[in-house]
C-alpha cells in the first residue's frame, strides 16, 4: 500500500516573494502484519471457522469469492482490492454479532492518534441482507458501516472505511472487525488491505 502524507503549507513571510516549501511528514510504519492477506491465513485471529464457507461464521483466504470452497452460485467473480489478482478474506457472516471476523493486537504509543482503515465488498451479486461492519479497538467502537448492496461484478465496488483512534493511556491496541448482521442468508462479504498506523502530523506538531 502507498504511504500517506499530511501536507502543511506555510504562507508568505514579510514579502510576497518569500515563500517556504510545504513540509511532508509521513504517517508511522504499518502495524498490521498481513493486512493484504498475501501471506495467507497468518498474522491475525478470527472467531470464525476457517475453511468451507457454505455455513455462517466461516471464512477462507482466496483470490476469488466464486472459487472459494463452499461458495454459492451468486458469489462475486472478482479479484481482490490490492491488485485484482491477490488474496482477500472471504467470509460468510455469522449468526452471532460477538464473533470477531478479524482481530489483531499491536503495541502502540500512549497519547497518539492512529488511523485504522480497511476495504470491504459485498460478495453476493445482490444482497437482501447487508453486512453491518463495526470496528472496535480495546473493546470500544470507533466506527461502523454498511457495505454496498451489490458485489463489484454487479454494479457494486470495493469501499474504504477509515477511522481515527487516540491511544490515550494504552500501550496496546486490540483491533477487531465484527459483522453486526446476524442473518444466515445473503450476509457474505470480503475484506482486504487492513491498515493501522500512527497518523502523520505537520512538522513540529505533536
Amino acid at each position: 500500500m502507498n504511504a500517506h502524507f499530511l501536507w502543511t503549507a506555510v504562507g508568505a513571510i514579510a514579502a510576497p516573494a518569500l515563500m517556504t516549501a510545504a513540509l511532508a511528514v509521513p504517517a508511522g510504519p504499518e502495524l498490521v502484519v498481513n493486512g493484504d492477506f498475501e501471506s495467507g491465513n497468518a498474522g491475525f485471529t478470527s472467531g470464525y471457522a476457517q475453511g468451507d464457507v457454505s455455513g455462517p461464521g466461516t471464512y477462507t483466504i482466496g483470490t476469488n469469492p466464486s472459487a472459494a470452497p463452499g461458495a454459492y452460485g451468486d458469489w462475486c467473480n472478482c479479484g481482490d482490492h490490492t491488485t485484482g489478482t491477490g488474496n482477500m478474506m472471504i467470509a460468510n457472516g455469522a449468526n452471532s454479532a460477538t464473533w470477531p471476523v478479524w482481530e489483531e493486537t499491536v503495541a502502540v504509543t500512549p497519547s497518539t492518534n492512529y488511523t485504522f482503515s480497511y476495504w470491504a465488498a459485498e460478495v453476493d451479486h445482490e444482497s437482501n441482507s447487508i453486512p453491518h461492519m463495526v470496528v472496535r479497538i480495546n473493546g470500544r467502537v470507533i466506527g461502523n458501516s454498511y457495505l454496498p448492496k451489490n458485489s463489484p461484478d454487479n454494479g457494486g465496488q470495493w469501499e474504504n472505511y477509515s477511522y481515527t483512534w487516540n491511544s490515550g493511556t494504552s500501550h496496546k491496541a486490540d483491533m477487531a472487525i465484527y459483522d453486526q448482521n446476524t442473518d444466515t442468508t445473503w450476509n457474505d462479504f470480503a475484506l482486504d488491505d487492513i491498515s493501522f498506523s500512527a497518523a502523520g502530523s505537520p512538522s513540529g506538531g505533536k
